[in-house]
């Protein structure tokens, strides 16, 4: 449950910071373009999109306007939708766990529970429990050996169902986790190449290139 937790504080800080850097951006191109003039140039197509090189304005304004443009491309989803899916499989995992744990609590019970019977069982028919004799080896069908007899069914019966479940949580841990992990990675390794390839494409107009 803790690292479901830090996995969606982890995509909760990547989008805060994605959107802070966007944020900046926006502002200071923003605030750059205020200071310039901003008059619209007609073409043969019509009224050309303003463009700071176009009117000659300092590289600053032109490299800043390129970097907004990159920034607003980016999109981190792929990278969340990862995150969320690994976190969804941990919290099925913590389920498998929790029920897990409470089969066992459960098969520990009946275990503690049918020994403490068969001691009885074993004392009021004046056997002595240490010798190691079974209760299956006590002379009588009465209904008291019965009813151990049914217990001792339930008792492996839920053995068997413990077992299934810790099988099932170690199964999902050792496919599901790895995964889970690698689909994350391979967003990120797609989000950092897409943010790189938009920051080459950020001109840098003194060098006829880009930066």
């Amino acid at each position: 449950m803790k690292l479901e937790m830090e996995c969606l504080k982890w995509d909760k800080c990547l989008g805060d910071w994605i959107n802070a850097q966007k944020s900046f951006v926006k502002f200071l191109n923003g605030w750059l373009i205020k200071c310039i003039s901003q008059e619209n140039e007609e073409t043969c197509n019509g009224i050309a999109h303003f463009s700071p090189g176009r009117i000659g304005a300092p590289e600053t304004f032109i490299v800043c306007k390129n970097w907004y443009q990159a920034v607003e491309k980016m999109s981190e989803s792929q990278v969340s939708a990862a995150i969320h899916d690994f976190a969804s499989i941990l919290h099925q995992l913590w389920e498998k766990q929790s029920e897990e744990q409470q089969q066992r609590v459960q098969a520990d019970y009946l275990s503690r529970d049918y020994e403490r019977r068969v001691r009885s069982f074993n004392e009021e028919r004046g056997i002595n429990y240490s010798n190691g004799t079974a209760a299956s080896e006590v002379a009588g069908l009465d209904e008291l050996e019965k009813n151990l007899g049914f217990m001792k069914k339930r008792l492996e019966k839920q053995r068997i169902i413990h077992v299934q479940a810790v099988t099932e949580v170690n199964d999902a841990a050792s496919s599901s986790l790895g995964s889970g992990m690698m689909s994350i990675f391979e967003a990120l390794e797609s989000f950092c190449l897409e943010r790189l390839k938009g920051y080459q494409q950020i001109r840098n107009p003194n060098k006829g290139g880009k930066i």
